[in-house]
């Protein structure tokens, strides 16, 4: 299993977000520039987030996109799951099903039985990630800061 490009590119709108001045919302200017992405590209990663309800966003000449939730109630799974969708590592395309029909009533449950293994390891893989949250990664990157350190990226961006 293979997360898209996507999931580090929201994970990185989170960093900024949660490293972003309080009350003062980031611009979806600052991420693209800040992110060298696309701007209809960010749009369509922060839309995503949003409709996930863990970013917010504020319209207006002093808007942007804000975290919605603490970082202590966001877990990796959420972001994951925000932009990817809900895991299916295993595709059901129907060729096990195929591979199996010439065989016995039980053989012919093959499918079923190599899905299940799949379907257990993508239950393992949400388990882990809902454990982990947002708080716990930023306090371990920042382990050396008494807090973590917050900055208005609209000002440092448009500086740079």
């Amino acid at each position: 299993m293979k997360l898209t490009n996507a999931t580090e590119q929201a994970l990185a709108i989170m960093a900024i977000l949660t490293t972003q001045t309080q009350g003062i919302p980031a611009s979806s200017m600052t991420l693209y520039q800040k992110l060298e992405m696309s701007p209809s590209y960010i749009q369509k990663l922060l839309r995503k987030l949003v409709v996930a309800k863990i970013i917010e966003g504020v319209s207006g000449n002093s808007g942007g996109f804000y975290l919605k939730k603490e970082i202590k109630d966001i877990t990796l799974l959420d972001v994951v799951e925000a932009i990817e969708g809900p895991l299916k590592s295993l595709p059901d395309c129907g060729f096990l099903e195929r591979a199996f029909t010439d065989f016995n009533k039980i053989a012919q449950n093959g499918d079923v039985i190599i899905s299940d293994y799949f379907r257990k390891a993508d239950q393992a893989w949400n388990k882990e990630l809902a454990e982990i949250k947002v708080e716990e990664i930023i306090n371990k990157i920042f382990i050396n800061y008494q807090e973590i350190p917050k900055h208005n990226w609209n000002q440092l961006v448009g500086e740079g």
